[in-house]
């Protein structure tokens, strides 16, 4: 029964804690009572709360004051609690709430003296459960004065404000209790923004980093940098990150997340330099863009030694001079790249810097950090894709390149292999010519002169036809068995299944291997026939070209002299496997096999050249 006890007890807390949810939009809009304040501006540092209690009259109403605040005045507030005193007497505790201020103290009685208590922003902060809302100042009796004042002293350092615009709320501790311990519907709706922005900040930055280690290309590094410092920059308070770096809120950390807005436009303005290639792409723009940068660092440098001296006056002028200036430049370099695009990569940043634009001038006049996470979110995405865009650009130059470069090698090898086949050709004529073979020659000369035509108007392109080969090849064969008086025989065979005229290959990527096959196989055999075979079939998507012949091999051909044995290598069939190599496919492009019977005896040799069909 006791453990059923604990469970009812333990169901009904948990649907106190839904009620408390599902009330707490209604439950905050009526305990936030805005206290009514009187104000008295001094510079006198010395000034005490005791002296002001003798002359309260002193105070006067907010909107008298019709100038801006200065880090240099001081601001003491009193808050009146005349009409809230009913209500203040039923509870010990109350807390009171407010913007939080640079420096700012609270004061209370003690012992019959005047204590002052420091709650200002460069403070430690007391503990809180709440991302969005800090637990407000504590106070009871002891902090009211004269039975109905409250009185603060503000020096407003972070920016120039008017004191009208102050707010001053105070709550009872059950209902800070609330606030600390659950969260609304509308604070979920300022939540969900922030951790989806912080998601695209931790991805981007992770993956940019990553390849500015692979690939070592700057514009990643300054990408990188930027989102990271626009995260510390936008999500300080949610992350509690005064905390993890510096130990709490102070002076130095303060300084640290306020000189990081400048940071984060110096590395916006460094990535666009590598992002576009200024220096060679836009060189006006270049030029405008080292002198923001330079800018940037000499304020960066500034506003700390502002810090160091606690001249807030001149960090404020500072970073609005710094913003004024990304303003223009921001505006007027996103005509000029409009203008001046000369890619698409103009467009990313031009998109990306509008959006951020209007993000970063939607916190600054109406205090929301929602606009200017959206903007940032969508300004991170879009200098992402155009990243990506610029890498897809660069492959896809880098493979046009790639293919250049392979139809020129290609184109010269096979500039190598004509004076190659002539030369031989001359050398056959003249061979005829010593010989006084006089029909021969003519007849050599007359296929010969056929056989050149056809390649010098074949030799503007890197392939020829499979049909065209074959014609060659059979041209340069008759050559050869003229010129040998017919000493060898040979065939040309093509597969049925294979369309000649629609298939392209290598242009003269089978004579050289058919040259070594007659000059250093069929010529050297002294007994039996003398064949060269060449067939062209289709196989797993290959042209399987084979040049077979019954020559004495490669063993024999290399130990005999003959008189056509040269010392030096065969130029053209070096030439041709290097045209076989540039190929680049995965397969072994040529098979040698060495022919031979069951006596271990040559038969010839077989050479097998696969290109792939397109």
């Amino acid at each position: 029964m006791a453990k059923n006890f604990k469970k009812t007890l333990g169901f009904v807390a948990l649907l106190q804690c839904f009620i408390a949810f599902g009330q707490h939009d209604k439950i905050l809009s009526k305990v936030g009572q805005i206290l009514p304040y009187k104000v008295l501006k001094t510079s006198d540092e010395n000034v005490t709360l005791e002296q002001l209690l003798v002359d309260v009259s002193a105070f006067k109403s907010p909107s008298t004051i019709t100038e801006k605040t200065k880090p240099s005045s001081i601001y003491w507030i009193q808050i009146d609690l005349t009409k809230e005193l009913n209500t203040i007497s039923t509870d010990s505790t109350w807390y009171l709430r407010f913007r939080q201020y640079g420096y700012t103290s609270i004061f209370y009685s003690e012992n019959n003296s005047v204590k002052e208590k420091k709650i200002g922003r460069f403070e430690n902060q007391p503990e809180r459960n709440s991302i969005l809302y800090s637990q407000g100042i504590p106070f009871n009796e002891s902090y009211i004065f004269n039975d109905k004042y409250i009185y603060l002293k503000i020096r407003r350092v972070a920016f120039f404000d008017n004191v009208s615009n102050w707010r001053f709320y105070y709550y009872n501790k059950l209902k800070i209790d609330l606030i600390q311990n659950f969260y609304s519907h509308r604070d979920l709706n300022r939540l969900i923004p922030i951790y989806l922005f912080t998601g695209i900040c931790l991805v981007m930055f992770l993956l940019t980093i990553m390849y500015y280690f692979y690939s070592k290309r700057t514009e990643f590094l300054f990408y990188a940098l930027y989102i990271l410092f626009l995260f510390l920059y936008l999500t300080p308070d949610i992350f509690r990150l005064y905390d993890t770096f510096f130990g709490g809120m102070n002076l130095f950390s303060y300084a640290f997340f306020q000189i990081s807005q400048v940071i984060i436009n110096l590395c916006y303005i460094l990535y666009i330099i590598y992002y576009l290639n200024t220096k060679v792409e836009y060189p006006k723009l270049h030029v405008a863009l080292k002198i923001i940068a330079t800018m940037l660092v000499g304020i960066i440098i500034l506003d700390a030694l502002c810090f160091a001296t606690k001249s807030f006056s001149m960090h404020i002028y500072l970073l609005d001079i710094e913003r004024l200036i990304m303003s223009l430049f921001g505006l007027g370099g996103m005509i000029y790249l409009l203008i001046k695009a000369k890619s698409k990569l103009a467009y990313f940043i031009v998109i990306g810097s509008f959006l951020y634009m209007i993000g970063a001038l939607g916190m600054l006049f109406l205090q929301e950090r929602i606009y200017m996470i959206t903007g940032a979110s969508l300004e991170i995405l879009i200098f992402a894709a155009g990243l990506t865009y610029k890498l897809q650009q660069e492959n896809k130059e880098r493979l046009q390149f790639q293919e250049e470069a392979f139809l020129n090698k290609t184109k010269a090898l096979r500039a190598q292999i004509n004076p190659h086949f002539i030369f031989n050709s001359l050398s056959s004529i003249q061979h005829l010519v010593i010989k006084n073979d006089k029909v021969s020659t003519l007849k050599y000369l007359s296929k010969f002169s056929r056989l050149t035509r056809n390649i010098l108007e074949s030799s503007i392109e890197t392939n020829a036809l499979l049909s065209d080969e074959i014609k060659m090849l059979q041209d340069y064969l008759e050559l050869e068995s003229l010129r040998f008086d017919n000493a060898f025989t040979y065939t040309i065979s093509c597969d049925d299944t294979i369309d000649a005229n629609a298939i392209e290959i290598p242009f003269m990527i089978l004579q050289p291997f058919v040259e070594n096959a007659i000059i250093h196989g069929l010529l050297p055999k002294h007994q039996g026939p003398k064949n060269i075979d060449i067939t062209f079939r289709a196989q797993d998507n290959l042209l399987i070209c084979e040049v077979d012949d019954s020559g004495v091999g490669r063993t024999a051909s290399n130990n005999k002299q003959h008189i056509h044995k040269r010392d030096k290598k065969s130029r053209g069939l070096e030439v041709t496997k290097q045209r076989l190599d540039a190929l680049k496919t995965d397969i072994n492009t040529l098979d040698i096999i060495d022919k031979k019977d069951k006596n271990g005896a040559s038969l010839g040799t077989t050479i097998i050249v696969k290109i792939p069909l397109k």
